[in-house]
């Protein structure tokens, strides 16, 4: 096991993912082409299209696999695909935040995709956890999960959150 995470990060490392049919993980091409879009209006569709596929290659060809219970797209902010920064909980959040509450922080950072459809109060009040999620492994304890990103180019932060 320890030898083929060695051989995966050698081919992440060595960009060998690129001329290979197979990525790590899924970038979110149209929310970024409507972000570079907002940012770069003097820009035409081609030009959006090729900047996007660029950093969405870079994405799936080069980074990790974040382990998530369902598939979904990686999020993505002031027009570039954002990093993982780690998983959720109320330190977590309180301690990203200090201009307004943990709960107002964790209640803002929710994907565009999410906020609609998530009951976000009963997550906060309910369902994110009271102590720190350190790793892998104590993700793995969890019911929700909450992925968190952080913007390439702002301090702009990003929930994604999960079940089993």
């Amino acid at each position: 096991m320890v030898l083929r995470q060695k051989l995966g990060s050698l081919h992440l490392l060595g960009g060998q993912l690129r001329d290979r049919d197979i990525f790590t993980c899924d970038g979110h091409i149209p929310e970024l082409k409507r972000q570079l879009k907002n940012l770069n209006p003097s820009l035409n569709e081609l030009q959006i299209g090729d900047i996007a596929n660029q950093k969405t290659t870079e994405l799936e060809k080069t980074t990790p696999h974040l382990v998530t219970w369902q598939d979904w797209r990686l999020p993505c902010a002031d027009g570039d695909c954002c990093k993982f920064i780690g998983y959720g909980s109320r330190p977590f959040y309180n301690s990203l935040e200090t201009r307004m509450t943990g709960e107002e922080f964790f209640k803002n950072s929710f994907y565009y995709n999410l906020k609609d459809d998530s009951d976000i109060d009963y997550l906060w009040q309910d369902a994110l956890p009271e102590k720190e999620v350190k790793d892998y492994k104590d993700s793995n304890e969890m019911a929700t999960l909450y992925y968190v990103f952080k913007s390439l180019h702002s301090d702009k932060i990003i929930t994604i959150w999960d079940c089993n």
